[in-house]
């Protein structure tokens, strides 16, 4: 037991050292924007600092599998490497019975985090987006940056600049495509204001001209001048208020969404597909931590450097077979419990062959 303890006490300050970093590292992009918020956009930085600290609990399910697997290949690795696992089986102690520790933390981490990707991190994320469309309520320009594309719907806005002062699009062009599949209708406002109503957005544009293919004779060009003209665009779905995306849903609500679309005759798959995904994530702790340990000993190196190039191919390679399993599930392919199994089946059976390997040597 004393030797169990000693390993497990190796194993910890690694794991807290990956769940830092990688929690940095999947948050800097963020941090980026939240910056502009503050310094560039003028929000209130009360209100920065709550959509910050409610997007954080969004990238924690992302985060932890990957520190388990860092601290199991910077721990064993570093043991192996040193050659305390051998004494350890020099002196006739099977490795299985030292090293079942950190496996069990990780089990007992993802049974943790089956209610917080069930309840806690879609609770987060429909904050996020409650307080992100409040703000952009109060400035529609907040995403709009000065000679960049910005698409609403079947709309894209080009402003050579934005007044802040004025709420002013300056020197915008607008391409508006259809469903006919003709070429997009091109507007061109010396000025245009956007502005966003209950579920839609307005846009009014001023001296400018709008050209388009005459729809009884496709070869011929219109070109129309006006000094004011409105466009009006439905508002995306998120943008509503009534933001029904499936990782905005708890597991209770999701199951509500798949009974309400069956009653309709729709596909559920999608939905099955997120509740799914939310319990093998919740598991990859422990799928991870199960290979890191075996393949540490096989690779016997240590460092965190090299534990750090280390976990990001192997969860390079688990994330793509997750995405697969996504897919195939979404499209109805694989049941969906079998679908986004793959890249947790895949590490247990890797897991089980490694595990093999050791004990033989």
């Amino acid at each position: 037991m004393r030797l169990s303890r000693y390993f497990f006490f190796q194993f910890i300050p690694p794991f807290f050292f990956g769940a830092v970093l990688f929690l940095f590292v999947l948050l800097l992009d963020r941090l980026f924007d939240i910056i502009d918020l503050i310094f560039n956009k003028g929000v209130n930085w009360i209100i920065v600092a709550r959509l910050f600290a409610l997007f954080v609990p969004t990238v924690i399910p992302l985060t932890l599998p990957m520190a388990s697997l860092l601290a199991c290949l910077v721990t064993f690795g570093r043991l192996s490497e040193e050659n305390e696992l051998s004494a350890v089986r020099s002196a006739g102690i099977s490795l299985f019975r030292v090293l079942w520790l950190p496996p069990l933390f990780t089990l007992i981490l993802s049974l943790g985090m089956i209610p917080f990707n069930t309840h806690i991190a879609p609770w987060a994320n429909r904050g996020f987006r409650l307080i992100y469309e409040q703000i952009a309520n109060a400035d529609p320009l907040i995403n709009i940056q000065e000679k960049k594309f910005f698409a609403i719907r079947n709309i894209k806005l080009f402003p050579e600049e934005v007044n802040k002062d004025t709420q002013q699009l300056i020197n915008l062009f607008v391409f508006q495509s259809n469903e006919e599949g003709r070429p997009p209708e091109r507007i061109f406002a010396k000025t245009g204001v956007l502005r966003i109503e209950p579920n839609v957005y307005q846009l009014d544009l001023s001296n400018g001209q709008l050209e388009k293919y005459d729809a009884f004779s496709p070869p011929r060009i219109l070109h129309t001048a006006f000094d004011t003209y409105r466009i009006t665009i439905p508002a995306r779905e998120e943008l509503t208020g009534q933001n029904t995306r499936f990782r905005n849903l708890s597991s209770p609500q999701l199951n509500e969404l798949q009974k309400d679309l069956k009653s309709k005759g729709m596909p559920v798959h999608p939905v099955n597909a997120e509740r799914s995904l939310r319990i093998a994530i919740a598991f990859s702790p422990l799928a991870l931590a199960l290979v890191g340990i075996p393949l540490a000993t096989v690779l016997r190196r240590g460092g965190k450097g090299f534990g750090f190039g280390v976990s990001i191919v192997v969860i390079f390679i688990y994330y793509t077979l997750l995405i697969l399993g996504l897919t195939l599930a979404e499209k109805g392919i694989l049941p969906s419990d079998l679908a986004l199994w793959i890249g947790n089946g895949t590490c247990f059976i890797l897991a089980v062959i490694l595990i093999a390997r050791l004990a033989k040597q």
